[in-house]
Formats: structure tokens, sequence, C-alpha cells
């Protein structure tokens, strides 16, 4: 019954037996099975198929998904006080994009130490987009973001502000306009500064890493849209207006998270969640 409940949860949040399957970790056929089976049981239609593979769940399937995330988290708490009492560690990951991981980690690592006793905490930099996939695939505990992404199993919480400006120097060397990959938080930022200013550089590199831009910067290599709490010292630097004035945000699975999970996550959010910066 777990499976079915399991599977029902998946297809529900991802719109897809194809994507279910994939998180799953099984076959289109069994997730197909799994709900045929479940609709027998109870008596309704839990989907509507559509074209291109795509589903949208009916009033059955509503009630039963509500149902289902609330079995789902109780029987996820019986497994976390048997782990608990079998001296077992629970995994926690947190992903952060290049530039929270710079500017935020460090509030957030007193939260992190304190929690080492009781959870294996993994810290993992990826961009936005990437976050974003892990965190609806339930492939993490929590993700840090700087762009207002959205996805339906996703709970997105508003953390604190950012301000974001031109950092680096001008000649032989500073002309370079260093830029994230695409997929970033800055990235977005740094084509808005473009078709805002109308500058057209003529020589730009792609850094998909914000530390080495940082780095880069310190050196005198170049100019780069960066968080200012991230520009190194004695680097000059232009205030770029309101409009690049951003926040970061909070990614949380809506399901799939035991108490413990859910709550370590809660302070995260909690430390990180004021306007400072």
């Amino acid at each position: 019954m777990f499976d079915l409940l399991e599977t029902m949860v998946a297809v529900y949040e991802t719109g897809q037996f194809t994507i279910a399957a994939d998180e799953l970790r099984v076959s289109q056929s069994t997730v197909s099975s799994r709900i045929a089976q479940l609709e027998r049981l109870v008596g309704a239609p839990l989907f509507d198929r559509h074209a291109k593979s795509d589903v949208t769940p009916t009033e059955a399937g509503r009630v039963l998904y509500a149902t289902a995330t609330s079995i789902g988290e109780q029987w996820r708490d019986v497994r976390e006080r048997i782990a608990r009492e079998q001296a077992a560690k629970e995994e926690f990951i947190l992903l952060l994009s290049h530039t929270a991981a710079s500017v935020l980690l460090p509030r957030a690592a007193a939260t992190l130490g304190d929690a080492l006793a009781g959870f294996d905490v993994a810290v993992r930099a990826l961009n936005s987009d990437a976050i974003l996939a892990h965190i609806g695939r339930k492939g993490a505990q929590l993700g840090i973001v700087e762009k207002p992404i959205a996805d339906d199993a996703v709970q997105r919480v508003t953390l604190c502000h950012d301000r974001l400006v031109l950092a680096g120097g001008e000649g032989a060397e500073g002309d370079v306009l260093l830029v994230r990959e695409h997929g970033s938080g800055v990235r977005y930022y740094t084509d808005l500064y473009l078709k805002m200013s109308g500058e057209v550089p003529e020589r730009t590199m792609e850094v998909s890493s914000n530390a080495a831009i940082v780095a880069c910067l310190a050196s005198g290599f170049g100019r780069s849209i960066v968080s200012r709490a991230a520009v190194p010292d004695g680097v000059p630097c232009k205030d770029l207006g309101p409009e690049f004035t951003r926040r970061f945000y909070a990614l949380v699975p809506r399901s799939g998270l035991s108490r413990g999970q859910r709550a370590l996550a809660g302070q995260i959010v909690a430390a990180l969640a004021d306007d400072a910066g």
C-alpha cells in the first residue's frame, strides 16, 4: 500500500507518469499498474489523462493526495524513531546557489553545526535551476536560490535581501565581462544590466563559479555583476539601482521530509529570514 500511495504522490506532483517513474526509479508500466490498482481500490479515477503524457488530478485524486502525504509523513516519522533508536543519523542535504554559498552559508553555519549530532549534513553549490530540479525530485531537503523560481512540488519561502553591483576595474584587463552560465540567478541580472545600459562588451568570458569570478576580480582581472557582500576588499564597485536589489529564496519539498528534516530546514530558514544584507 505504501508503494501505491508513494506512486500516486509522485504522479500528482510531477504531472506525468514518465517523470514519476524516473523519480521512483521504476518502469512507467509499473507506475501505470500501481495507479490502476489504486483507482480500483478507491473506486474512482485519480487522474485525467491528456496528450503528451500529461495528467491532472481529479477531485478524488486531490482528496487522496492530501491523505497520502499525511500517511507518508507518519510513516517517515515511525522510520525516523526506529532509526534514532538504532543510532542512525538522518541525511540532510543543503543546496545553495553559488552566491548564496558565499553570502549566506556563514550565517547558517551555527545551525548546521548544531545539527551534526543527529544528521549527516552535506552542503553543495549548484546553479538555481539545478537546485530546483533536485528539490523537486526530493534529492535534497533544502535549497537556497536567488531568483523566484516556482514549482508545484516545492514550497518557496522569501529570505533576506541581496544587493548586486558591478565590480571590477577598467583598463586592458578590466574590460573583460565575466558572466555566469545560463540557469544561474546572477546571469539573469547580468543580461538585465546589459539591456538597460545598452552596453555591448567587446570581450566576455563565461565562468560557472561565483568563487572563481570573485578570485578574478581580486586579482584585478575583469568586471562582473556580483553580490555587494562578495566584493573583495579594494575592488571598486558601482551601485546599479533598485532593480538590482533582489531576495534570496528557500526551496523546500512539499512532501518527503521527515519531521526532523523539516524542523532543521525551518531552523535554517529562520536563521536567514531577516533583512540583513
